[in-house]
């Protein structure tokens, strides 16, 4: 059994026992370690809950959503000098193929030549509203026509 960490907090209405999402999954498969150690902390804390401890996600990490290499050609595709743009895409993305990591290499030139990150990402949250605009038109014509057909 691993080494968990169990933590025991008094609420308005009762004990509970906050564990790892692993601990609580084991401890519900009768015989195992864990819930041998789950009767332990039972027999000692009568009526004692089990809460699964949750990790706290920071909203505010930038992250590489949508910057695969079709993105960015396409957001590139977009800009008034497209042309000389993605023929210096195409050469970072040959040139970066020697690094360990040739993805990165190609998005932290990407970044640093597209520094409004803002942009870019409004840019394809419009691509995807339009996306959507344009499947449901598709099929809401499709359910015409298909009327029509019947």
């Amino acid at each position: 059994m691993k080494n968990y960490r169990i933590e025991i907090k008094r609420t308005e209405t009762g004990k509970v026992a906050v564990v790892p999402k692993e601990f609580a999954k084991k401890a519900c498969i009768y015989g195992t370690e864990e819930y041998e150690k789950w009767e332990e902390i039972l027999g000692k804390n009568p009526g004692i809950a089990m809460e699964t401890k949750t990790i706290k996600k920071n909203k505010d990490k930038k992250t590489n959503k949508n910057k695969t290499y079709k993105n960015m050609e396409l957001f590139i595709k977009e800009q008034e000098n497209s042309e000389s743009l993605m023929k210096e895409f195409e050469k970072q993305k040959r040139m970066s193929k020697i690094h360990k990591n040739p993805y990165k290499k190609v998005l932290e030139w990407f970044c640093n030549q597209f520094k409004e990150f803002d942009d870019y990402n409004e840019f394809f949250e419009d691509k995807e509203e339009n996306e959507e605009v344009a499947v449901e038109e598709t099929v809401e014509s499709n359910v015409v026509n298909m009327k029509k057909e019947a």
